[in-house]
């Protein structure tokens, strides 16, 4: 989460080289984002049915996002009345097929709901589970050299994804195998991009992410392994940064749409900062800010609640 209000706070300042550099090499943001996600669906001890694991994913996919779709709404008619009375994007932003670029992650999130328990039942039967893993590996290198629609496509690659967080499971107590992968994958990326040089391909992550290729995902995989090995070394304890971690952590979902809402109104506002840093620095504050303050008033109401019930 961190990493994502770095990259798009930066999106607005390409003047200079280390910031560019900065934006695309931290696009492990989505990777990392989606690995947390899968490795909780895989290493949660409850056992629930089907239906209420889609109905519990759904409702929390589609009421924050609504949610935020409100206020965004509410911006647009302050600051640019021509999108608010565009009916085709309303649609397209309602039901996700397009419109803001930001929620393409809850498309894919939509996917990945659907997906998960789908490999779930395919690990019952090698031919389907490995030939599923085969298809979607291969689409992510199809990819390098023919563009499609993302939002129709994008579920097949980031299946790749699902596959590693089932084996880092499997091995992550082995140290010297997740070194392995990591050492494969930084291998395969770096084979990839001379490919993409000689094809004259963007060589940016950003350029690699819609849909994923390989090059993307094995740049991901790789900051995976090495994100978790530093963890596992307490190197993100320093000065109590873990704590900060934990909230960015608790609130991902909701602090995503929060820093957009932020970002948008800043910059409609000319709020925007001289540089990236300081820019990532307003729009992380505002944001925590507000969190903090709907995490308040939340605990608040459940108290309330319970001081009259009982």
């Amino acid at each position: 989460m961190l990493a994502m209000i770095v990259i798009h706070s930066i999106s607005y300042f390409f003047s200079d080289k280390l910031s560019f550099l900065i934006w695309d090499y931290s696009q492990w943001a989505v990777p990392v984002f989606f690995f947390c996600s899968f490795y909780l669906f895989f290493k949660s001890s409850k056992k629930i049915g089907l239906l209420q694991y889609l109905k519990k994913r759904f409702l929390k996919l589609f009421i924050p996002y609504y949610i935020f779709l409100g206020f965004f709404y509410i911006l647009l008619y302050l600051f640019e009345k021509k999108s608010f009375f565009n009916l085709n994007y309303l649609k397209a932003n309602i039901f996700l097929y397009g419109g803001l670029d930001f929620n393409w992650l809850v498309l894919i999130f939509v996917y990945l709901t659907l997906l998960l328990p789908l490999i779930v039942w395919f690990r019952k039967n090698k031919f389907l589970y490995y030939g599923y893993f085969i298809l979607s590996l291969f689409s992510s290198i199809y990819f390098i050299f023919v563009k499609t629609n993302y939002r129709l496509t994008m579920w097949l690659p980031w299946s790749v994804l699902i596959y590693f967080t089932i084996y880092f499971i499997e091995k992550e107590k082995n140290k010297i195998k997740l070194l392995l992968i990591s050492f494969i994958s930084l291998l395969i990326f770096l084979v990839i991009r001379v490919v993409e040089i000689k094809i004259g391909h963007n060589l940016s992550q950003y350029a690699n992410k819609y849909p994923p290729t390989l090059y993307h995902l094995s740049y991901g995989i790789f900051s995976i392994i090495i994100i978790f090995l530093l963890s596992k070394k307490n190197i993100f304890n320093f000065l109590n940064f873990d704590k900060l971690l934990n909230f960015l952590s608790i609130n991902s979902y909701s602090l995503f749409f929060i820093h957009i809402l932020v970002m948008y109104y800043l910059n409609w506002k000319n709020l925007k900062t001289s540089n990236w840093f300081t820019f990532f620095l307003l729009i992380f504050i505002i944001s925590s800010i507000i969190q903090l303050s709907l995490n308040y008033l939340n605990k608040y109401s459940l108290l309330v609640r319970y001081i009259t019930h009982k």
